[in-house]
């Protein structure tokens, strides 16, 4: 396939998740603010508390999904035959069988130990939180058997299937907000119970669609012992790191409930989902770069692997930064419209879990490389090492009786100023990656334009006294602005050209 065809692809595939994207956002976070004054605080900090215990039985579900769609992604480049591709999709469902085995055995002996023990939990809602519990680890089993559904569409890039599940998502939340406000009896229950029908149903469309759709989804009982070991020795590495991973996330969620209380967590919640919101419209361009790198690094076309994963990073951090932007300036604002009642350090969380996830976005590409690669064991044990400190760190600030915003402070300096650091120095050493080049044609464009939009809006925000006014100005402006500084010091004459171009022809209709 061309380079063209492959950039038109990606703008397509891109386009695709960008209108399920803002759909989505808009009705989240409608809905986040609606299920909050519903639930109240306390609810609405044990269901996020909940779900993260079973949650941190993710990983599984994550690093089956990664895998799967690595080595189909692999073997497409390469051009393989179709029984090649059946083969791995039928290893891979049994894997995950057994995974949601594994889940379901775990989850009912110590994950529901920890939640009747060890969580800080209201006696009078404890039934209800173990209600919660149960709908949770039965969704994510589906979640579960439905990965592999999902990396045959990533590896085949069938992005506007997203943009149809995202219809049916912003659908369904909706519903589950009426219905949830109407509702008698335990809302917090019939909460998840909602959730768990719609899991249900995301679960068929995904198979009925793939047995139509794909040749290779057609399961049989395979067992090539050659195919499990690569696979396992992938995964393995791969298991191990996302483990380290979803201790760190959800260890940080369980720290900040046992030294601080639900409050604190629901918090945490809010602000999660403020910057779930502004990260997947950078996530949803690396979505769609993903299959393109791993297919072009099969291939062994190095410089265009290389220049793939430059311009995604810019245009990943870009996509993200230009709504982070209003954001970070106006926090206190657009969170008391949202939410009208804003819990205590929502904010300043808020605030944390974007700026580290902007820094974040740097090196989310070369991991795509790495995985491509399949040599994990010395990335993976740096980041064992990184993941330890973050969690280490975490936990002494809470012990020396520091406020629970540290913790992200912990997470940004270990992981921007360490992690960051090692990975640039160990992708060097695995296939030569050209850091110099990366630096100049990637990084050194987004500080310029992280620091000629952000820092103007700053000095203003803090000249001009507050006022709904002055909020409405600096966020509209202050997007645009950052528009203008991407276009001419963060894009390329070339990619400002192909911009221009697209906005002519499908905005103007000229």
């Amino acid at each position: 396939m061309s380079n063209h065809s492959n950039n038109k692809k990606i703008v397509k595939n891109t386009l695709a998740l960008y209108f399920r994207q803002i759909i989505t956002m808009v009705v989240a976070l409608f809905t986040s603010r609606i299920v909050l004054q519903t639930l109240g605080v306390t609810d609405y900090g044990i269901n996020n508390v909940v779900g993260g215990v079973v949650a941190m039985f993710g990983f599984i579900s994550g690093t089956l999904m990664g895998i799967t769609q690595r080595f189909i992604s692999v073997e497409l480049g390469k051009g393989s035959h179709i029984s090649v591709l059946r083969k791995i999709f039928s290893t891979s469902m049994i894997l995950h069988i057994a995974g949601a085995i594994i889940v379901l055995i775990l989850a009912e002996t110590v994950g529901l130990w920890f939640l009747n023990n060890k969580l800080v939990i209201p006696a009078e809602r404890m039934i209800a939180a173990n209600w919660v519990y149960q709908f949770a680890v039965f969704g994510f089993v589906l979640s579960l058997l439905n990965a592999p559904l999902m990396a045959l569409v990533i590896s085949h890039e069938d992005m506007h299937i997203y943009g149809y599940m995202g219809i049916f998502d912003v659908v369904a939340k909706l519903a589950t907000v009426y219905l949830l406000v109407i509702v008698n009896g335990d809302k917090l229950i019939f909460l998840t119970l909602f959730g768990f029908a719609v899991s249900c149903s995301v679960w068929i469309f995904y198979a009925i669609y793939c047995r139509w759709k794909y040749q290779e989804a057609k399961f049989s009982f395979v067992f090539d012992k050659s195919l499990v070991k690569e696979i396992g020795g992938f995964g393995g590495w791969t298991f191990t790191n996302n483990i380290f991973a979803i201790l760190v996330a959800q260890g940080t969620n369980i720290m900040l409930n046992i030294f601080f209380g639900p409050t604190v967590n629901a918090a945490k919640g809010l602000a999660t989902a403020v910057n779930t919101a502004l990260l997947s419209f950078g996530n949803n361009f690396k979505f769609t770069l993903a299959p393109q790198i791993t297919m072009l690094y099969a291939a062994n076309n190095l410089k265009s692997v290389w220049n793939l994963v430059e311009r995604g990073t810019r245009m990943q951090y870009f996509l993200f930064f230009i709504f982070s932007v209003p954001v970070l300036l106006e926090t206190e604002f657009i969170l008391s419209i949202w939410l009208k009642n804003v819990p205590e350090y929502t904010a300043i969380f808020t605030k944390l879990l974007v700026i580290n996830a902007l820094l974040a976005t740097f090196l989310s590409n070369i991991w795509t490389i790495v995985l491509a690669h399949g040599k994990l064991k010395l990335m993976y044990s740096s980041s064992y090492v990184v993941y330890t400190l973050l969690l280490s760190f975490s936990y002494l600030v809470c012990k020396m009786g520091y406020p629970p915003q540290y913790v992200f402070v912990v997470h940004l300096i270990v992981g921007f100023g360490i992690g960051n650091p090692i990975v640039l120095l160990i992708v060097k050493k695995l296939f030569n990656f050209p850091i110099r080049f990366f630096l100049q044609k990637a990084l050194i464009p987004i500080f310029f334009v992280s620091v000629l939009s952000f820092f103007p809006f700053y000095f203003v925000n803090k000249l001009f006294p507050e006022s709904i006014i002055r909020s409405c100005i600096i966020i509209i402006t202050s997007i645009l602005w950052s528009g203008i500084i991407i276009m001419f010091i963060g894009l390329r004459r070339t990619e400002r050209i192909k911009v221009i171009d697209f906005v002519k022809r499908k905005v103007f209709r000229i």
